[in-house]
């Protein structure tokens, strides 16, 4: 009876504990995104460079959201009336927080980077493997 007791102990701890991390991160992510529609305004050059960097997998080059993932994601169409009557802050904390299939920002530069690592990676293996065909017979040092 004493041991049930215990394991009720922990279970509960660690429910607690499971609760107020998940709520220290919502808290957290929340208070990222601006509270008002005041967002600072941006340069649309450098947001087409992110777009096409970041969302034009989804999205497309155009915004239409016609790509093959972006139709199995279901990605809005971001020059129809539905996206463009979003406001700023609305537009801004979609792609802060991410919404549904879409990642946030930060996720998808980081899995962009880790992409980028992995080819340059494969690219250093592949420059290695060339160095080996070209070996001249000179004696290592």
């Amino acid at each position: 009876m004493e041991r049930i007791r215990a394991r009720k102990s922990i279970l509960t701890t660690v429910m607690g504990a499971a609760i107020l991390l998940f709520c220290g991160i919502a808290a957290q992510r929340a208070s990222a995104i601006p509270q008002t529609t005041a967002v600072q305004p941006g340069n649309p050059e450098e947001g087409r460079k992110l777009f096409l960097q970041n969302c034009a997998k989804c999205h497309g080059t155009n915004g239409r959201g016609d790509t093959p993932i972006g139709k199995a994601a279901k990605a809005k169409d971001l020059r129809g009336d539905k996206a463009q009557a979003m406001s700023d802050a609305e537009i801004f904390n979609q792609i802060a927080v991410g919404n549904g299939n879409m990642p946030s920002l930060s996720n998808a530069i980081e899995q962009a980077k880790e992409d980028q690592l992995r080819a340059q990676v494969n690219d250093l293996v592949a420059y290695i493997r060339e160095l080996g065909k070209k070996q001249t017979g000179t004696k290592k040092p």
